[in-house]
């Protein structure tokens, strides 16, 4: 590769997520005559390499073992940009999106639709065309290697009359004339197969990376120079492929996986609950935390907010002479006027059940009858209700998201005419994934659509402690 800057060698894992066909791991470490071109221009080694590139953009991401060939294609959302944030290689060439098909055929060329052009004065405004833009601005030399980063928009793709209501994939596209004349996919499948291989597949050509910092966005990391059948390091013109992968890094946003960005359940307390889908290295989607243990305080709105198995617990949630219970600070009994109902006992300032008092249950766990159970064994919520520690609660009801976004489960995402709704659901006019057939349903007081029909709110629903369920 002509003019080929590559990441910093570091202390890597193991084993990498990611080989080459011939067992080379990948990205491969930096040759040092191109950190000689990164110093002689002022800049430090890191501005040219996947490490140095993650750690300016606030990314937790490593770039050998987060390294991935899936996804390979992505299901298009509203507000899809593109922008280049790294640039080791020489040639100017252009990158664009194709509608991906389930027949694994390449795109014919004028059906890559470019979104990043390939003249360097264009893309990202630099004064040097063949350097830049690289991972940081900072530099020695200042004023001489300037560019301006510059993200380019399909707006809603998903409006878009030349996209067909798919997945899409990118492609770093090909230009005769050049030393890049050979097309680089997203998609593995679609790229050049090694036929000295066993068994033969295609090479390795491009890099996934998912962003730690911003949902529903990805890098996409390509070798530029072409591959022959029967090496992924080619010859062309005296250069050839490193293995290195930032000669062409993009940052796309407003894409998911196949299958990315639904609700999901992690298995974790709490608010911490429920995530949100993925991608998983094998293309799969895989339920992602939102919220981690102990991010966010507890307050009194009877949810499990920091995630330690107990809801509504910890100093100062509610004013003085006030206590918090089942989400209301409420005036403490045994004070003044506040008398516990019959059957119950005021302990430590709440009303408990009688053979309750003294008993201290683990976390996760409720007392019932003097006994220490599982608060949500059994219970069965209302639809749009969690069971959190024995009650059936709202986790949207607190929750304000920005202009364009839904809460669903406690999480603000998109809303759904901006992203592709689960099995059995569809888009309704608020924004929400709804069942099918609700979409223009208005239903009574009381009552919810449930498969497409108007249904008594309280249908099936068992309530913590067999409590009678009322409106839902």
């Amino acid at each position: 590769m002509f003019l080929s800057l590559a990441p910093l060698a570091s202390a890597l894992p193991a084993s990498a997520a990611v080989t080459q066909l011939d067992g080379t791991r990948l990205p491969t470490p930096v040759k040092e005559a191109e950190l000689g071109l990164v110093r002689g221009r002022g800049f430090p080694d890191n501005a040219v390499t996947l490490d140095g590139l993650f750690m300016y953009r606030g990314e937790d991401i490593d770039p050998v073992a987060d390294a991935s060939t899936d996804p390979g294609v992505f299901s298009p959302l509203c507000g899809f940009t593109g922008e280049l944030v790294l640039r080791g290689g020489g040639c100017k060439v252009a990158f664009g999106w194709y509608n991906a098909t389930a027949s694994g055929m390449r795109p014919p060329d004028n059906q890559i639709y470019e979104l990043i052009p390939d003249d360097p004065s264009v893309a990202f405004r630099c004064e040097d065309n063949d350097f830049c833009p690289l991972a940081t601005m900072m530099t020695t030399q200042m004023g001489q290697h300037d560019w301006t980063p510059t993200t380019f928009s399909a707006a809603d793709i998903r409006n878009d009359p030349r996209y067909q209501g798919g997945l899409v994939g990118f492609a770093l596209i090909g230009k005769a004339g050049t030393y890049c004349t050979q097309t680089k996919f997203s998609q593995r499948e679609l790229n050049t197969v090694c036929t000295n291989c066993t068994p033969n597949a295609p090479w390795v050509t491009t890099l996934i990376y998912t962003s730690t910092a911003s949902p529903d966005a990805f890098y996409v990391a390509f070798e530029d120079l072409p591959v022959t059948p029967t090496s992924w390091k080619g010859s062309q013109g005296g250069y050839e492929n490193d293995g290195d992968f930032n000669d062409f890094v993009y940052y796309i946003t407003g894409v998911t996986c196949q299958g990315g960005g639904q609700v999901c359940d992690t298995g974790l307390q709490g608010a911490c609950a429920v995530g949100r889908t993925g991608c998983a290295t094998d293309g799969a989607p895989e339920c992602l935390a939102v919220l981690e243990p102990g991010e966010q305080s507890e307050r009194c709105d009877n949810i499990d907010n920091d995630c330690d198995g107990e809801v509504d617990n910890g100093e100062g949630l509610c004013e003085e002479g006030l206590v918090c219970n089942r989400g209301a600070c409420v005036p403490y009994c045994g004070r003044g006027e506040v008398v516990c109902d019959d059957g119950l006992v005021c302990e430590d300032g709440l009303c408990v059940e009688r053979a309750c008092a003294g008993v201290t249950c683990e976390g996760g766990q409720v007392c019932v009858g003097g006994t220490c159970v599982g608060g949500c064994d059994g219970v069965v919520c209302p639809a749009n209700q969690e069971c959190q520690l024995g009650r059936c609660v709202d986790l949207c009801a607190q929750i304000e998201c920005e202009e364009g976004a839904v809460c669903e489960r406690g999480i603000c995402q998109s809303n759904c005419g901006c992203r592709t709704c689960p099995a059995g659901k569809t888009c309704a006019a608020d924004g929400r994934c709804v069942d099918a057939g609700c979409e223009d349903k208005t239903c009574a007081a009381g009552q919810l659509c449930i498969g497409g029909s108007c249904a008594d709110a309280c249908a099936g629903v068992i309530c913590p402690g067999n409590a009678p369920c009322v409106g839902g």
